[in-house]
C-alpha cells in the first residue's frame, strides 16, 4: 500500500470510528439519560427488601405451625399449618421475580418452589428414612409442594390426611419446613443492611447502568425469565395444555394439593404491578417515561403495559379456584390468560428491554 492509500485508508478508519462512537453516545445518551439511583434505591428498600422480609417472617411460621403439628396432630395443628403454609406461599408470589444475587446465590427459587412434586420420590424417601433433600434427585421431592401434598393430600381421593400423618411423615414435613425457613431467612439477611446489606450493593454507583452485570440488566432478566418460564407457562401455560403439546395437566397446577392456584397467580401479578410501578416511589413506568419509551407501534410503552396489566387481571378475574376444574369447565377462559400474559411477555421482554439497553441473555423455549 502506497502512502497515498495508507492516508487515505486511516482517514475512512477514523471517520468511520467517528460515526460509531458519535452513534454510541447518542444511544447511550438516550438509555441513560435517567437517573438509576432513585429508582434501584426504591426497589431494593420499598419493593425487593420488604418482600423478602415478609417472606422470611411468614416461613418462620410456618416452620413454628409444621412444629407444633408434629408434636401434636389433631384437627386444629393441621388447619394451622395449613393457613400457614397458604400466607407463606403468597409472601413468595412476590420475591419470586427477584432470583438474582442472594437468592440466585442459595438457590431459593429451588428450594421453595420447584412443581409439580414427585410423589414417588416423596412416599420411597419415606419409606426408606434416609434422604438427602439437597440433592438433584430430590428437587422434585422438597418445597412448598412437598409441604402441601403431605399436608392435604390428593384432591381426587377421599382421605383422612391426620390418619396418615405418622411419625416418618411428619419427620418429612419438618425436615422440608427447615430448609425452606434457613434458605428464605438466609436470602433476606444478605439483603438487609445489618446483614450482607445487599441492597446498598444493588442500588450502588457501581451498580448502574444496563449491561448484563448491573442492577437493572440482572432485575430485567429475572423479571422476564420469571414472568415467562414461571407465571406465564408454570402456572397456566402447562396446566391447560398450551405448553405442554396440547395435553392438558391439571395435576401441574401450583396448588394442585390445596386448591388456590388461582390465587396465588392473582397475588404474583399484582406483585409484578407493583414493582412495574414502584409501589409509592420510582418505578419501570418513570423509567420508560423519561426516556420516552414507545411500542413498535409508537404508542407510549408504560402506558401500554399498564393497559394490559389490566386486561391480564380482568382475563383471572373470569376463572374460579381449583384451578383444575376451571381447566375442565372454562378451559377457552384460562387459555384467555395464556393469550394475555403473552402480550405481557413481548411488551416485557422485546419492547421494554430494547428501550431501556438490556440484552436478555437467557434462553428461552420457543423464540418469544
Amino acid at each position: 500500500m502506497n502512502s497515498r492509500s495508507m492516508r487515505t485508508f486511516f482517514l475512512l478508519v477514523s471517520i468511520l470510528g467517528f460515526s460509531m462512537i458519535s452513534c454510541d453516545d447518542g444511544g447511550l445518551q438516550k438509555v441513560n439519560d435517567f437517573d438509576q439511583g432513585p429508582f434501584l434505591k426504591n426497589v431494593g428498600n420499598q419493593i425487593i427488601l420488604p418482600a423478602y422480609k415478609t417472606l422470611a417472617e411468614q416461613n418462620h411460621l410456618l416452620a413454628v405451625a409444621v412444629g407444633a403439628l408434629r408434636d401434636a396432630p389433631d384437627a386444629t395443628s393441621l388447619a394451622d399449618a395449613q393457613v400457614q403454609l397458604k400466607l407463606a406461599r403468597l409472601a413468595w408470589q412476590n420475591c419470586s421475580a427477584f432470583q438474582f444475587g442472594p437468592a440466585e446465590d442459595a438457590g431459593l427459587l429451588a428450594e421453595l418452589n420447584i412443581y409439580p412434586v414427585d410423589k414417588n420420590q416423596i412416599e420411597q424417601n419415606i419409606a426408606d428414612g434416609s434422604y438427602d433433600l439437597s440433592t438433584l434427585s430430590n428437587a422434585d421431592a422438597r418445597g412448598y409442594q412437598a409441604l402441601a401434598f403431605l399436608m392435604y393430600g390428593d384432591p381426587e381421593q377421599d382421605v383422612n390426611i391426620l390418619s396418615t400423618l405418622t411419625e416418618p411423615r411428619l419427620q418429612y414435613l419438618e425436615t422440608v419446613v427447615h430448609r425452606i425457613d434457613q434458605a428464605s431467612q438466609t436470602v433476606y439477611d444478605a439483603w438487609k443492611e445489618d446483614g450482607g446489606d445487599y441492597v446498598s450493593t444493588f442500588s450502588s454507583e457501581a451498580s448502574l447502568g444496563v449491561d448484563l452485570g448491573s442492577s437493572v440488566g440482572k432485575l430485567v432478566n429475572s423479571l422476564n425469565r420469571d414472568f415467562e418460564r414461571n407465571t406465564r407457562d408454570g402456572k397456566i401455560g402447562i396446566p391447560v395444555g398450551i405448553r405442554s403439546l396440547g395435553e392438558t395437566i391439571p395435576t401441574a397446577s401450583e396448588a394442585y394439593f390445596g386448591g388456590y392456584s388461582v390465587e396465588l397467580l392473582k397475588e404474583n401479578i399484582a406483585g409484578y404491578r407493583n414493582l412495574f410501578s414502584g409501589a409509592e416511589g420510582v418505578g419501570f413506568d418513570d423509567y420508560l417515561e423519561r426516556i420516552g419509551a414507545a411500542t413498535t407501534g409508537n404508542e407510549d410503552l408504560a402506558l401500554t403495559i399498564s393497559n394490559q396489566f389490566d386486561q391480564l387481571e380482568l382475563a383471572i378475574d373470569q376463572i374460579e379456584d381449583p384451578l383444575p376444574m376451571a381447566i375442565s369447565t372454562q378451559k377457552s377462559d384460562v387459555e384467555q390468560v395464556f393469550v394475555q400474559m403473552q402480550i405481557l411477555v413481548s411488551l416485557f421482554k422485546v419492547d421494554m428491554a430494547s428501550s431501556i439497553g438490556v440484552i436478555i441473555s437467557y434462553q428461552d423455549n420457543d423464540g418469544d
